[in-house]
């Protein structure tokens, strides 16, 4: 929700220009969508997990992307292109809502044949380092301690407006929300405060960038700390990395790869080799789509 004027300012242009140029990446296809970044915890769901499918036949999968928009825990979706098919990153409240949803994805007879699911525990984003940003996020997933908040009615049309548009105007909150864009200001901030809202990202189609993205799953024997270390290192100095991802369970991490030319996706799992040399683990390369739609950061409100 950076103002124009800083944009402006920062990049040596008008405010115009800079209002210009945003709206034409946005009619390019280039900018798909701005999104907001919750604090889902603040909403008692304190599960984010990666599934990935693979389904028994190509022709299941049109089905299964059409049910997705009605889901309620599916943040998001895209294409794989190998031993997997469809990748899901989905909240939940608990262990036992996960195991229901799997369950019913189990009940669709001859649908999935098999399943991965990703547990993290802890990751560390790079957000635009193939813009040379050297930025550095590091998120630590609770499992164990529950912060819910209570909303009112005015705070969930808010949070409604700004999952689907993060430089959503004040002005425009205000006249849907009905209220003056002074309290809406005033509720903004508040939310910021107790934590609900934690920032936001620009959805970009990468393909227009030239950019394809690649995910590697590595498990990796004996996980200690010095070990986990070494790869936080790796990944942060790694120009084609941009996220790393520690799980619960097999795989035990992740890494997420951008890149131009199948040689960088190959000297990099060169690299990581190198660093694991003396390590034993196991490494699988998922090649991974964009996401297919407008990601939706709270599909349970």
């Amino acid at each position: 929700r950076e103002p124009s004027t800083k944009i402006a300012k920062a990049c040596k242009l008008t405010r115009e220009q800079v209002n210009y140029k945003i709206k034409k990446y946005q009619s390019e296809g280039l900018i798909r969508g701005f999104f907001t970044l919750f604090d889902w915890n603040k909403f008692g769901y304190d599960h984010l997990v990666n599934l990935l499918l693979k389904f028994e036949r190509p022709s299941s999968i049109k089905q299964f992307i059409s049910e997705l928009k009605d889901d309620k825990n599916c943040i998001s979706y895209g294409k794989i292109y190998g031993k997997y098919d469809l990748y899901l990153n989905a909240v939940f409240k608990s262990e036992k809502e996960l195991g229901d949803y799997i369950a019913r994805i189990d009940e669709k007879e001859n649908l999935i044949s098999h399943y991965l699911i990703l547990n993290p525990y802890f990751a560390e984003l790079y957000p635009l380092k193939f813009f040379n940003h050297k930025n550095k996020e590091t998120i630590v997933y609770s499992y164990k301690e529950r912060k819910t908040r209570k909303f009112d009615d005015k705070e969930i049309e808010i949070l409604k407006i700004l999952a689907k548009n993060a430089r959503a105007r004040i002005i425009d909150i205000a006249k849907k929300v009905g209220l003056s864009a002074e309290l809406i200001i005033y509720k903004i901030k508040k939310l910021k405060k107790d934590g609900v809202i934690v920032g936001s990202r620009i959805q970009f189609d990468m393909s227009k960038l030239n950019f394809y993205f690649s995910l590697l799953t590595l498990n990796i024997k004996n996980f200690s700390k010095t070990k986990q270390e070494k790869i936080k290192r790796f990944a942060e100095n790694s120009k084609h990395v941009n996220s790393l991802t520690f799980l619960l369970g097999k795989p035990n991490c992740t890494i997420q790869l951008f890149h131009k030319e199948e040689s960088e996706l190959r000297k990099t799992i060169e690299e990581i080799k190198e660093l694991l040399k003396e390590e034993s683990f196991e490494i699988e390369v998922l090649l991974i789509g964009d996401d297919e739609h407008e990601i939706n950061p709270l599909p349970f409100l």
